[in-house]
């Protein structure tokens, strides 16, 4: 059971997806969680705070899903555990993807560079560091790492952009062949 802190920040997800950060009120995320309009503020101070906690919580999220992939035993295990791990969190975390990677208000991003520039980045860090690992080991060519990171990033967002915005519609065994098959050409291309 989910307590009514979490059941607000599922409800500002939608809204914010829906919506877009103007749109998004604390009204329409009360409404939406089914409390009143002032229980709503026991949570949280105003729209900005709610907003800042959603995308905290879902850089927290996205962390979590990649911290598993240090288990590998070598660099390359543990990129391909990384990628592993990125495409279940961009299918089963499905709006904090979308909100943190594809939808991110660039209106407010000012103000979230600001308050969330740790969160933000740890992902990225994590990304530069397993491509750091691998040119260091030699199973990719000589670089910069993150260069190398963002190209992978965007890459893969760019495949889940497709998915999301319904340019493209397969089976989830499908999709995951179709990650599978784009992510190892784009390593063919980095491998030395």
């Amino acid at each position: 059971m989910i307590g009514t802190k979490e059941t607000i920040l599922a409800a500002a997800c939608d809204i914010y997806l829906l919506e877009g950060y103007k749109g998004m009120s604390m009204r329409k995320v009360a409404d939406k969680a089914e409390i009143s309009a002032t229980a709503i503020y026991r949570h949280f101070e105003n729209k900005e705070a709610l907003h800042h906690q959603v995308l905290r919580e879902g850089f927290r999220t996205f962390d979590s899903y990649l911290q598993p992939a240090l288990v590998g035993k070598t660099a390359m295990e543990r990129l391909n555990l990384a990628a592993e791990l990125f495409f279940a969190f961009a299918t089963k975390q499905k709006k904090y993807h979308e909100i943190l990677f594809l939808t991110m208000d660039h209106t407010v991003e000012h103000k979230v560079k600001g308050a969330l520039t740790k969160d933000a980045t740890v992902s990225q860090k994590f990304m530069v560091d397993r491509i750091r690992e691998c040119m260091a080991e030699g199973s990719l060519r000589q670089d910069d790492p993150e260069e190398v990171a963002t190209l992978l990033l965007c890459t893969c967002n760019g495949f889940f952009a497709q998915y999301v915005s319904k340019k493209v519609v397969d089976t989830p065994v499908v999709m995951k062949e179709k990650y599978w098959r784009m992510y190892k050409r784009l390593l063919h291309g980095l491998k030395p």
